[in-house]
């Protein structure tokens, strides 16, 4: 019998898509932390991104119910999470949870999200508070505000102790895809997440601006909780990282920013780059550095669809 709500109308269905390279001790945690959430109607979806650790049988035997979807090659992050939101949508879900192996969600995040995307149709993306996954109570996100400075995008309240000051549930630019929920519909007309963004960053953030273009809203729903580690498995200031993202801000800027948000995008990332220089040499960081200056110059040379 299909679950009902109080009301008894249908629950409903909601799929939770993870993301998951290696680290099957931090992607065990996140999928219990998922089957311990009391929403009647989920599935689990995990997309194994061809791991080297063995991670895809070890979840498989301790978690049967999880739809277990392991790559013979990996996909990247964009590529990875479009292959489980795929199924999602094929499967039939009203809703597709995005969600990385080093997040863990609250018990009734789930329940959170979707009474707030219910409540008007309109609402097509909606998004937790994030939370620092270190102890510390500090903020990771409470959404994200497009600027067009260096990093194009800001996640709201990072590093702030939590005092209440997101505590409203309001319209946000964006967020990140560690953990976003949106309509099955969304993911239809946006023919899913532009695997053009390939590598690191802005999938999501372009994802969010192409649905607010559709006229969707997308809404911070500060009751549902969840906490991240991040950079799990890229680091946090690598050549990698930096010049992957480089492309893809450069990649974002150009695909929807006007005359004047290039310009200004060219300013702070010209800025950002002596900057972080001057403070990355003494770390020896230079390496990443110049990654991240050839990733601005790549991102430039990058066909436009």
């Amino acid at each position: 019998m299909e679950p009902r709500t109080e009301k008894g109308q249908a629950l409903p269905k909601v799929a939770i898509v993870i993301l998951s390279y290696n680290g099957k001790a931090l992607a065990e945690r996140c999928l219990r932390s998922v089957m311990d959430s009391p929403y009647a109607n989920k599935e689990i979806i995990l997309v194994d991104n061809a791991s080297t650790d063995d991670s895809a049988e070890y979840l498989r035997a301790l978690f049967p119910p999880a739809l277990i979807l392991k790559c013979v090659k990996n996909l990247g992050i964009t590529g990875g999470r479009n292959r489980g939101f795929r199924e999602a949508v094929a499967r039939g879900n009203d809703y597709v949870f995005s969600l990385d192996n080093d997040a863990h969600i609250d018990a009734r995040l789930i329940d959170e999200l979707v009474a707030v995307a219910g409540s008007d149709p309109r609402i097509g993306v909606v998004g937790p508070k994030t939370y620092w996954d270190d102890g510390s109570g500090k903020i990771q996100c409470a959404g994200g505000r497009i600027t067009y400075t260096q990093n194009v995008s800001t996640e709201r309240g990072s590093g702030e102790i939590d005092r209440g000051q997101y505590h409203k549930v309001e319209d946000v630019d964006y967020f990140p895809g560690c953990g976003f929920m949106a309509r099955r519909e969304v993911f239809e007309k946006l023919n899913f997440l532009d695997e053009n963004l390939a590598g690191w960053g802005h999938d999501d953030t372009d994802f969010c601006m192409r649905a607010r273009q559709l006229g969707y809203r997308v809404v911070y729903v500060p009751q549902a909780v969840m906490w991240h580690r991040g950079s799990a498995t890229i680091g946090v200031y690598t050549p990698e990282k930096k010049y992957l993202e480089a492309i893809n801000s450069v990649y974002l800027v150009r695909k929807h920013g006007k005359f004047k948000d290039c310009l200004k995008y060219a300013f702070f990332a010209g800025f950002g780059l002596i900057y972080a220089l001057a403070v990355q040499t003494p770390r020896g960081n230079h390496k990443a550095v110049f990654a991240k200056a050839r990733g601005l110059w790549e991102g430039l040379r990058k066909p436009m669809p």
